[in-house]
């Protein structure tokens, strides 16, 4: 799953890397929303990503709908694709940091 999402994230923290990524976050959500409702939902999601050619199964697609759908009402709205995408962010940086002990990776995206 984290291997669709490192195209998205792991950027440097500053404000306009941030407003970089929640440009990138938005235009993959309405990449997703096929219907253009505003919620993303397993269907959208499976076909979505297929088509964007991100290979997750569909144990990992289901788990992902389900950690992002605070609400649960089985479908993604932009904030929680948003929080989502943060949260895995946060920790896909600090598994690269406690990996990366001589910082010559994680430098590259700001992480130091």
């Amino acid at each position: 799953m984290l291997r669709w999402v490192r195209g998205f994230v792991l950027t440097s923290s500053s404000d306009e890397k941030d407003k970089e990524s929640n440009c990138r976050y938005e235009y993959l959500f309405w990449q997703l929303d096929r219907d253009g409702d505003g919620k993303v939902d397993i269907v959208e999601l499976q076909e979505g990503l297929g088509k964007l050619h991100f290979s997750l199964g569909k144990d990992e697609q289901n788990d992902l709908l389900s950690a992002g759908d605070t609400n649960k009402d089985n479908q993604l709205d932009f904030e929680e694709f948003m929080q989502y995408l943060k949260n895995h962010e946060k920790k896909m940086k600090l598994a690269f940091t406690s990996l990366d002990k001589n910082h010559d990776v994680m430098g590259r995206w700001g992480g130091k």
